[in-house]
């Protein structure tokens, strides 16, 4: 590599032409000569691409900034991704000279993606194959997002690595996201898992990383395309920012046949390209993503604008104008737009990026909005481009996502019927949010109050900071459980172990065998058990979980009697639980069978369903038997 970099350092332009050209030419050929010279085109791409440009000779700025344009001429076998089968990286597999990483996943395809839902991007339906992204965005906020289920994985590749990367320094892929993916969409048997005709939702793809950053990801986008448009009715909404997702269409990557089910956006906040080099590393112009939105929207393919994020301007007004005008927004199903999210270190990132690009005006006005004590001052950003564009754009068309507090809730609920879409938890709390349903109508959707809310808050973090099987964290997340007949989660998950997946990444057993020992928990301290005799872990009260629940705490007495807590082993406990059992001719209760729980989860779902109707009281009467139904099948299992 140091031969190559001098060899490089002194060439002339028209050398170096000349030599880029030859390689190119040799790569196509095919056999030994190709593999050799596919691999000197990439070890010239990274000797001309060094991470200071500062160091880069003068004969290389005609090099493709975006190789992977150029790279997709190349022998597509020469390129395949190798996925490892542990954690590390074996070889130097980069992407936009980012090390990838694959993580093992247990899903792809989110069902109850409310927030995205809120946005009206989707209908619950998002799509993610990976968790961190080709491209270098300084103002990216899935970082802080996804810390909580990647940081182990990170702090992993630092350590076999002796490196101190951060999130957006990685690309980060899930293994075998495809068949994942089938999985999700096709039982074992073959059976269609969402079949029905008129369920034409909305996808929306992807929440955390680009679809077509580069041709082998935008590939494996093609893939996932097909496989839920022959699978499913639902309609896939993508948006990214590289001009390569034109080609999905005049590649013939997706059959002409589902063309109408496809909606195509390009995220584009601005229309200077010097603001884009600095903030959006590794993407395309933004000329380069226009002329791949109108190339569809000549060949009449559905689109959306996606202004954003959008920076404080001098001129809202001229802005608005010349961003509508650039996206065609009169040939845009809906255009969505929102002002800088600054989440995380996204704002200290943009800034820096901002200034290292001699933007300093352009710095200025960001700092000035988004300083210290700027509420204000960010205030009215918000609002004189949320204004500026109703002056562009149809109240029905336009989809302005704004984050509100207390102080701004009334103002902005008043511009609702102008386009503005509310987020956050005052637009909960303060009953202003709204998803989309099958026939993308909006329904307003069930709050909590601030005490629900603070409640979930305090004990979520009582589970995350706890050791995965303490028993505070086993009392916290019964009290999630059961508060309130599950309104801490089933507003917002399908089930209780999807909640907990989500937000710790809990297998279903695991989360209720939590709940089980949690609910243990609370009897014991109902009783008159003194404190000292409590539960050090989960594991010394399983054994317990085989008695009735009527005589647990009477059980744990008798055995703290003999032996201090602290001092109890699960094997110990299991032994006197066997022997207590004997001596009461108590015959072992199986804990409840899985049916059983989902029986009373799903019958908790209908009943919330069923209230929602104005002749809700029809159904009370079937809902009360349907109830005795599964209390006594409980009961049954539970004495068998």
């Amino acid at each position: 590599m140091g031969i190559l970099w001098i060899f490089v350092f002194n060439m002339s332009v028209g050398t170096f032409q000349t030599l880029k050209s030859t390689l190119l030419r040799a790569a196509k050929t095919g056999g030994a000569t190709s593999t050799t010279a596919a691999e000197i085109m990439v070890s010239l791409h990274k000797t001309t691409h060094p991470a200071s440009e500062a160091d880069t000779p003068a004969c290389c700025s005609s090099f493709p900034e975006n190789f992977e344009d150029f790279r997709e001429e190349l022998p597509e076998q020469k390129f395949s991704v190798r996925k490892p089968d542990d954690l590390q990286v074996a070889g130097p597999e980069r992407m936009n000279r980012k090390p990838v990483i694959y993580r093992p996943a247990k899903t792809v395809l989110n069902t109850k993606s409310l927030e995205f839902s809120h946005k009206l991007l989707c209908d619950g339906l998002t799509l993610n194959f990976g968790d961190a992204c080709v491209f270098l965005c300084a103002y990216c906020y899935v970082g802080p997002v996804m810390r909580q289920l990647l940081h182990k994985l990170i702090a992993a590749y630092n350590k076999a690595h002796g490196t101190s990367f951060e999130h957006q320094d990685f690309v980060i892929r899930r293994e075998h996201s495809l068949e994942l993916l089938r999985k999700q969409l096709i039982r074992s048997n073959g059976q269609l898992r969402f079949f029905d005709p008129n369920d034409n939702r909305v996808v929306y793809s992807s929440t955390l990383v680009d679809v077509a950053a580069n041709m082998e990801i935008l590939r494996e986008t093609a893939a996932a395309c097909v496989l839920i448009l022959e699978s499913t009715n639902w309609q896939i909404r993508l948006l990214s920012k590289s001009s390569l997702l034109s080609r999905l269409i005049s590649e013939g990557m997706i059959p002409e046949k589902f063309h109408h089910r496809m909606i195509f956006g390009f995220s584009t906040g601005t229309l200077d390209e010097r603001v884009v080099r600095a903030v959006e590393g590794g993407t395309s112009p933004v000329s380069k993503r226009l002329k791949s939105l109108h190339w569809l929207q000549d060949h009449g393919l559905r689109t959306f604008g996606m202004i954003c994020p959008s920076l404080p301007q001098q001129d809202y007004d001229g802005f608005s104008r010349e961003m509508c005008d650039a996206i065609r927004s009169d040939r845009c199903e809906h255009v969505w737009a929102e002002v800088i999210n600054v989440r995380g270190k996204s704002y200290t990132r943009t800034l820096a990026a901002l200034h290292s690009a001699g933007l300093n005006a352009e710095a200025m006005s960001l700092s000035a909005v988004a300083g210290p004590r700027s509420a204000e001052r960010w205030e009215e950003y918000a609002r004189q481009t949320f204004l500026s564009h109703t002056k562009n754009i149809p109240p029905e068309k336009l989809r302005y996502l704004q984050y509100i507090n207390p102080g701004s809730a009334d103002w902005w609920a008043s511009m609702r019927d102008k386009g503005a879409v509310l987020l956050g938890s005052t637009a909960k709390k303060s009953n202003l949010t709204y998803m989309p349903t099958m026939t993308n109508t909006m329904i307003e959707t069930e709050v909590m109050s601030d005490e629900d809310l603070q409640f979930r808050e305090t004990h979520e973090g009582i589970v995350t900071n706890g050791v995965k099987a303490s028993m505070a964290a086993a009392a916290a997340l019964y009290q999630i459980h059961s508060y309130k007949e599950g309104l801490l989660w089933n507003s917002d998950f399908e089930s209780f172990d999807a909640y907990c997946r989500a937000k710790w990444d809990y297998g279903k057993s695991h989360s209720y065998r939590l709940v089980e020992c949690g609910e243990f928990m609370a009897a014991l301290a109902n009783s008159q058990s003194p404190k000292g005799d409590q539960p050090q872990r989960e594991s010394q009260v399983r054994p317990l979980m085989e008695l009735p629940k009527e005589r647990r705490v009477k059980c744990w007495n008798r055995i703290v009697a003999e032996t201090p807590a602290k001092e109890l082993t699960g094997k110990i406990v299991a032994k006197v639980v066997k022997d207590y059992r004997e001596s009461a001719g108590i015959t072992i209760s199986k804990p409840l069978k899985s049916s059983i729980t989902q029986a009373k989860s799903g019958f908790l779902r209908l009943k919330k369903a069923l209230g929602k109707f104005e002749d809700s009281g029809k159904f009370k009467n079937l809902l009360d038997q349907l109830e005795k139904l599964i209390d006594a099948e409980a009961e049954g299992q539970m004495a068998n």
